[in-house]
């Protein structure tokens, strides 16, 4: 009877140090990631939406037309693909998979890529996001990840480009 009540115990007390965590699938709606959250994998597809403000993700994989705003958090793995699109305003990420016609916007300056140090097979990128000036780093998995990064410049620069443009044409 001791062994019996001794391993009940046991599992209530793993489980209660150790939660379970499964993969989460999304398929619609809205959804928002925030401080405390933790899953191990979300599958995003049909349209559905999502912003990490906060957090911790072991893997995100965007499908089918889906999009996700990633703002703060951890998170270990991004994946895009078939048709979406995901913008990074910040949080930690460590590798980056992109492909089939998906698009990450990456909202950072002095953003530089590294095609490869022996370290990243892929390789790396690395800048200091707007929203909060702090530094990033992330490597990319998968050959011509690093195609569908596109830099947006902050909004001065379009009012710069605009206004220099207009003073450029009233000089004709």
């Amino acid at each position: 009877m001791k062994t019996k009540v001794f391993t009940i115990l046991a599992v209530v007390m793993l489980f209660g140090v150790c939660p379970v965590r499964a993969a989460t699938w999304w398929d619609s709606g809205h959804h928002i990631v925030t401080d405390g959250d933790v899953y191990d994998e979300i599958f995003m597809s049909n349209y559905a939406t999502a912003d990490v403000l906060g957090g911790q993700i072991l893997k995100l994989e965007t499908l089918d037309f889906s999009s996700a705003g990633i703002f703060g958090g951890e998170m270990d793995g991004l994946w895009s693909n078939d048709d979406t699109i995901v913008n990074i305003y910040g949080g930690t990420l460590n590798w980056l998979a992109a492909f089939h016609e998906s698009t990450v916007n990456l909202y950072a300056y002095d953003v530089t890529y590294h095609s490869t140090d022996g370290l990243h097979n892929e390789g790396w990128m690395e800048g200091t996001y707007y929203n909060d000036d702090s530094p990033f780093s992330f490597s990319f998995y998968g050959e011509h990840s690093y195609s569908h990064v596109n830099i947006v410049p902050e909004p001065a620069t379009f009012l710069l480009l605009g206004l220099g443009g207009l003073l450029l044409r009233k000089r004709k």
